[in-house]
């Protein structure tokens, strides 16, 4: 009887053993790499547009374009339809493909600006109810146009357009502009979402420069350059941009690379109304000077980190005028600041918190310093009866 048992143990066992039940080859599955969407009010195909690109599995890996019988072929298939509503348009995609849609190896998911500025809430609804779509795919505004003619910008030095994407945002500006940051952000108590917004510049090119301010689903503007960067400061992020110092009695300018920015909110209440300290930290080295100064001189240095400090504050102070008085949306999370220290303050501005943020009073405390200078001081070209003291 022992012996009978032992056999029917390792009987199923076996059949334990037997491979995927449910596996799939991937000549049945259409991965998706990327997907974009527009709104198309003025075209009678339909009020928007779906692009998306699917990879073909045995080109992957060989770039952007390979090549069959001495002829170029693209490694994706493009697919693009339109439709009445984004689910309707999706299905259309769909039954274009001859396998089964496989989105979790999508990197990104790209918005027209049209449609980003109508409202995104119907899109990202569609997005979070189907568990096959990662939460960790970056969402990306197209600034200026729509989203098909920034996917279609050829971009050769990535073997794919949404890994050039992808490596941008990662490797320069450090948004937080995942789906996941950006759920997160809208339904937290007072901070609203942001996204990394790219352009193309005059040569055509993908540019990212720029970071899209949302109220809830819908865009409302942009912060760009050093404000950007100041932005992602105060959300943790690594800075990536330069400032221009100069003295006021001397001609030229030098150009400063931050490579620290570090931001700290503080709230402080009186009389139940908030106000904002915000203590920054940054560090920075010289990559280019166009004056006739000597850094390398003791006093020269400390009046440049002077005008240094002058600069961050300056940044510091026009993104919060764009926050608090060109698009009026808390993306800086001042809100979220207060209901964590003083949740009980919070439960009773929270309402009116949309008119309190625009007024609220914001101090910047700078700390900035220049840490490296070159391998000189002066420029070579310079003699030495021309450099300023």
């Amino acid at each position: 009887m022992r012996k009978v048992n032992q056999l029917m143990v390792y009987t199923m066992i076996l059949l334990l053993l037997t491979g995927c039940w449910d596996r799939k080859e991937i000549n049945d599955i259409a991965i998706i790499q990327l997907s974009a969407f527009d709104l198309m009010p003025d075209t009678d195909k339909g009020k928007y547009r779906g692009y998306v690109q699917v990879a073909i599995p045995k080109s992957i890996g060989a770039g952007q374009l390979t090549t069959s019988g001495g002829t170029q072929q693209k490694t994706y298939m493009p697919l693009v339809d339109y439709g009445e509503n984004i689910e309707a348009m999706t299905i259309r995609l769909e039954r274009k493909l001859s396998r089964d849609v496989l989105p979790s190896h999508r990197r990104v998911f790209i918005v027209g600006e049209s449609l980003a500025r109508q409202n995104m809430a119907p899109l990202l609804d569609l997005i979070s109810r189907n568990p096959k779509n990662r939460l960790r795919t970056y969402l990306i505004v197209a600034r200026g146009t729509d989203a098909k003619s920034l996917v279609e910008t050829e971009y050769p030095l990535e073997a794919t357009k949404e890994e050039a994407l992808r490596e941008i945002i990662v490797r320069k500006m450090q948004i937080p502009s995942m789906l996941r940051n950006f759920y997160a952000s809208s339904a937290a108590t007072g901070i609203e979402p942001i996204a990394a917004a790219f352009s193309k510049d005059k040569d055509d090119k993908i540019l990212l420069n720029s970071i899209a301010l949302f109220n809830k689903a819908t865009l409302v503007g942009y912060v760009d350059d050093m404000q950007a960067v100041a932005l992602t400061s105060l959300l943790g992020k690594k800075p990536f941009g330069d400032v221009e110092v100069s003295l006021p009695d001397q001609e030229g300018k030098l150009s400063v690379r931050v490579t620290t920015l570090k931001a700290k909110k503080r709230v402080e209440v009186s009389g139940e109304q908030p106000h904002f300290i915000i203590d920054i930290r940054a560090a920075g080295r010289i990559m280019g000077n166009l004056s006739k100064l000597d850094p390398s001189d003791p006093a020269v240095m400390e009046k440049l980190n002077a005008s240094f400090q002058d600069q961050v504050t300056q940044v510091y102070q026009e993104l919060f005028h764009t926050l608090q008085t060109t698009y009026q949306t808390d993306t800086a999370g001042l809100g979220q600041s207060v209901y964590r220290k003083y949740p009980k303050l919070w439960k009773k501005i929270e309402k009116d918190w949309d008119t309190i943020f625009p007024k609220v009073d914001v101090q910047f405390k700078v700390e900035a310093n220049i840490f490296q200078m070159g391998v000189q001081g002066a420029p070579y070209y310079l003699k030495e009866d021309e450099i300023s003291q």
